[in-house]
């Protein structure tokens, strides 16, 4: 998550090389006041790593017209028994989503910062571990409630 004088930068490269590899993922952004993020990221499967079963997405959520993101996904695989894909997607809070909740009285912000959760929500449910997932959770929501004011 990025507010105002924000850069973030992912690369990250995946290589599968053996029988029954597998990887997944997940990469979210939100940005606002003009933060910037990039994702490079590239699944590599070599010729003997078939059954290879490889996943990536980032998406990004801008919140305002002055944020930006960029975004590299790439696969270069070398065996033809795979199941690979790869995807980004950027965009801005959903206008129909934001109408619901503020016709059932919840304030601007608030409703701004319930979606920007849910779209977390997918990188988020990838922690294993639940504990571990609370406390993120609980910081995400502290870090937007801290700067809705």
């Amino acid at each position: 998550m990025g507010d105002g004088d924000f850069h973030h930068d992912d690369t990250v490269f995946v290589t599968h090389d053996a029988v029954g590899c597998e990887s997944r993922q997940v990469f979210k952004k939100v940005l606002r006041n003009g933060a910037r993020g990039v994702f490079q990221g590239k699944i590599l499967v070599k010729p003997g790593a078939q059954k290879t079963d490889g996943y990536q997405i980032s998406q990004s959520l801008l919140l305002d017209g002055d944020s930006e993101f960029n975004a590299k996904p790439e696969l270069e695989i070398y065996a033809d028994d795979v199941a690979c894909s790869h995807g980004s997607t950027s965009g801005a809070i959903d206008e129909d989503a934001l109408f619901y909740l503020r016709a059932r009285g919840v304030p601007r912000g608030m409703a701004t910062d319930l979606l920007t959760l849910a779209f977390l929500a997918e990188a988020v449910d990838e922690v294993e571990d639940e504990g571990l997932r609370e406390e993120i959770v609980a910081r995400l929501d502290a870090w937007l409630t801290r700067r809705r004011g």
